[in-house]
């Protein structure tokens, strides 16, 4: 007996996306795609998610649909809301795929969180939040499952407060990795937002917590939370701390000083300039994590699989000395290109080492492809498009083709 009617789910959601299309549509965020945009691609992937699970290949007429209901609905044609009795259907379906996800095996956690976010999104829709049709109860059992499934991953993580209980004022999240002196929390993204937001403070006492997930005893040998993991933990809050599976290992207390000019120390570090005998490519690169956004700028982690000599003009890794290479580019969000400059680090046992590399504009915009694919396949985003200039565009230089 099938777990989900597939039909059933596309019609709620194409019926979905449309009263939102013709009704009253969220605050669009600065430099994110169109809600509409992200719908598409949150139905896209969940219709494609419970075929697979399935054993069935999914159904390319289902979207065909969406498209054409979608277009349809733009010319003004009169659209039918979705029946309360649709609403119940479409949600009870979602509500088994996010437990057939949990109990699939693998981490499924990519795919449970479009659902989340879907459900979070409906919840923003009057018509459909307002009504008995389990809405809340379906939404509240992925941000769960996601919550269960986090904590019985192998990471670790840190929970840094700063400000502590007496305030005037106190910042908190998740951070990657053990934090447990004064210059890992300089490097954390919680404690440049304590920057930025109350500069006039000149000392931060800091409660620093390491946790593991698993029920592991320690935090060494552990990999640390990627981007997802924190997405997931600092949405979640503090009382992730108390979900089963995950023990505190380390708690630390310490002040750090602080003055605004430490607010740019990121920005200004220059790193030695590596460069082989021929130029680096996207092809020479795998995208293994988006790490964040931060001054206008979308971080990517990526693998390196060129021969390091070719392309950096030396060999970085080593197996003798347990040392790898990874490398980090931005995204740009006010002009909607990749960073010209990579960043390469070799991490080893005792330190890290950092270089930059050069990429021509044809690896670039390669390379914002290669991000644009990930983004849709891991995120179900799209990588946002700079925002549109006004008035009239300025006068090209040069000749034109």
């Amino acid at each position: 007996m099938d777990r989900f009617h597939i039909p059933t789910v596309a019609e709620g959601l194409i019926a979905y996306a449309v009263e939102r299309q013709n009704g009253f549509e969220r605050h669009q965020q600065e430099g994110f795609p169109p809600w509409s945009e992200r719908r598409r691609l949150w139905t896209d992937a969940i219709l494609h998610g419970m075929a697979l699970l399935e054993g069935e290949t999914p159904d390319p007429k289902l979207m065909e649909r969406y498209d054409h209901e979608m277009g349809t609905s733009r010319r003004g044609f009169v659209t039918v809301p979705a029946s309360p009795q649709l609403q119940q259907k479409t949600i009870r379906n979602l509500r088994r795929f996010v437990s057939a996800l949990e109990f699939a095996g693998g981490d499924r956690r990519r795919q449970m969180n479009v659902v989340w976010k879907l459900l979070d999104d409906m919840s923003s829709h009057l018509p459909w939040a307002g009504k008995d049709n389990g809405l809340d109860r379906a939404r509240d059992e992925a941000e769960y499952a996601l919550c269960r499934m986090t904590a019985q991953m192998p990471i670790c993580f840190t929970r840094v407060l700063l400000g502590g209980d007496a305030g005037p004022h106190w910042v908190s999240g998740f951070v990657p990795g053990s934090v447990t002196d004064a210059e890992a929390v300089r490097r954390t993204a919680v404690y440049r937002d304590a920057l930025l937001w109350y500069p006039e403070v000149k000392e931060w006492p800091a409660l620093c917590t390491v946790c593991v997930g698993r029920d592991l005893p320690s935090a060494i040998g552990m990999a640390s939370a990627c981007a997802f993991d924190l997405e997931i933990l600092n949405r979640i809050g503090d009382r992730f701390l108390k979900e089963p599976g995950v023990q505190q290992v380390y708690a630390g207390q310490m002040t750090i000083s602080a003055s605004p000019a430490m607010a740019k120390h990121w920005t200004s570090i220059q790193y030695p300039s590596l460069q082989g005998n021929r130029p680096l490519t996207a092809a020479d690169l795998d995208v293994q994590e988006r790490i964040g956004v931060e001054d206008e700028r979308i971080n990517f982690c990526l693998d390196v699989l060129a021969d390091e000599k070719s392309v950096f003009g030396r060999q970085l890794s080593s197996e003798a000395e347990d040392s790898y290479v990874q490398a980090y580019t931005s995204y740009m969000l006010d002009s909607g290109r990749v960073d010209d400059t990579l960043d390469i680090v070799v991490r080893s046992p005792g330190g890290d080492e950092w270089f930059s590399c050069i990429l021509t504009d044809e690896a670039r915009e390669s390379l914002r492809q290669k991000l644009d694919t990930f983004c849709v396949n891991t995120y179900a985003e799209r990588l946002p498009s700079p925002p549109v200039q006004d008035g009239p565009a300025p006068p090209q230089m040069g000749p034109t083709m």
